[in-house]
């Protein structure tokens, strides 16, 4: 059977179509996008973001714009090239943080204030609820863009826009509720 035909019956969710195109190209993808991540575990992940994408997008692919091969192609291209820019970008403000962390920290006491604020950080994102915590986290902790969040957790981005607003609104009002607490001189 011919690719396009095998893309329209995955079109009508025809599990036995997508096995065939996954059996024909998961190798040569999977190659591909080795030689974009250079590393096996992340190029695993997108080759299954790329054949979960076949899945959900068959139905609008038209064979008149390209053949299937560079249909596919097309996804794995675009696929590892996010991956490597969001790690890239993960990485760039880890050391960024880390560097900042290691110039600002000159003394014990400024290591114990660090660690106190670490503490409060954390029990003030533990304040959040669950799903709350887990796109925060995912956005600043490990790089992931908000599109990205929403296609992992299968939540349309409004979804995960709101999310990451309202836990961001329920950190400030924990922040500044613990500001008021302190003491300290009072304006006459």
């Amino acid at each position: 059977m011919i690719d396009t035909e095998l893309i329209a019956k995955i079109s009508v969710r025809d599990r036995k179509a997508f096995d065939s195109i996954y059996d024909r190209y998961a190798s040569v993808l999977f190659s591909f996008c080795l030689r974009i991540l250079k590393q096996k575990a992340e190029a695993e992940d997108v080759l299954q973001e790329i054949f979960v994408q076949v899945w959900r997008d068959a139905p609008r692919f038209d064979p008149r714009r390209g053949s299937p091969r560079s249909w596919l192609f097309t996804i794995a291209r675009s696929r590892a090239l996010d991956r490597y820019r969001s790690r890239k970008i993960a990485q760039n403000r880890m050391e960024e943080e880390t560097s900042a962390a290691i110039n600002g920290i000159s003394s014990q006491e400024d290591l114990q204030s660090t660690r106190i604020r670490n503490q409060y950080v954390a029990k003030a994102l533990n304040k959040l609820t669950r799903k709350q915590r887990m796109v925060l986290e995912m956005l600043y902790y490990e790089g992931f863009t908000q599109e990205e969040i929403s296609e992992r957790l299968a939540e349309p981005v409004g979804t995960i826009k709101s999310r990451v607003r309202s836990a961001l609104i329920a950190l400030r009002f924990h922040f500044n509720k613990r500001r008021e607490k302190k003491p300290g001189k009072r304006k006459l």
